[in-house]
């Protein structure tokens, strides 16, 4: 059996393994919440998840990136997450860079230690300020990939599996996030509550 995951950090799990704003290691790797449930379900983990990843990324990931390979996947577990997040290509670094808005939104709260940024994200910031993203935008773009990944795996004959970390969602996921990073204890929750959901939708 091999799975398909996709998400933000909360999907990820490096959070698992920071100490004072610092990754210390991979140990993030065999606590986090995707590789208890292949543990339990004897399956390969393949955890495309990126800290600060948007649901456009999530989308490009599986309609472009790993489309060609879906075949080859018997279960997809796709954790949507902020709405006001998105990605661009940066043609100078030749690769898609995160753009989360919530670091505009706390942009020098902390008067002694403001915020930096690089060209690239001082043009977002601005694009920010100037009103050119709103939440409906960001609505439309969460829908558009909650339609767009259930037609595709719908296509390719996988069974689905969507969560969300955005509690503000009006869409009908199989399971909410009841919190954002969940701890290590927690992680095993979230397995057990995944798992649950699995052995009722997925299996006939």
């Amino acid at each position: 059996m091999k799975i398909y995951f996709d998400g933000c950090s909360n999907t990820e799990g490096t959070y698992l393994s920071v100490v004072n704003r610092r990754r210390l290691g991979t140990g993030y790797l065999n606590r986090r919440w995707t590789k208890l449930l292949c543990d339990k379900l004897d399956a390969q983990e393949c955890n495309y998840g990126l800290s600060g990843g948007s649901n456009n990324r999530i989308l490009r990931n599986i309609s472009k990136e790993y489309y060609n390979e879906l075949d080859t996947y018997d279960l997809a577990v796709i954790q949507m997450t902020y709405p006001h997040r998105f990605e661009w290509y940066d043609g100078d670094k030749k690769h898609f860079r995160n753009i989360c808005l919530d670091k505009f939104l706390n942009y020098n709260k902390d008067t002694l230690r403001p915020m930096k940024f690089d060209l690239f994200h001082s043009f977002w910031k601005s694009y920010y300020d100037k009103g050119m993203y709103s939440d409906g935008c960001g609505e439309a773009t969460e829908e558009i990939c909650f339609n767009t990944v259930r037609s595709i795996c719908k296509a390719k004959n996988i069974p689905l599996i969507l969560i969300s970390c955005n509690n503000k969602t009006k869409l009908e996921f199989d399971y909410m996030m009841k919190k954002s990073h969940p701890d290590k204890n927690e992680q095993v929750n979230l397995m057990e509550d995944i798992l649950h959901i699995y052995h009722q939708k997925c299996i006939k």
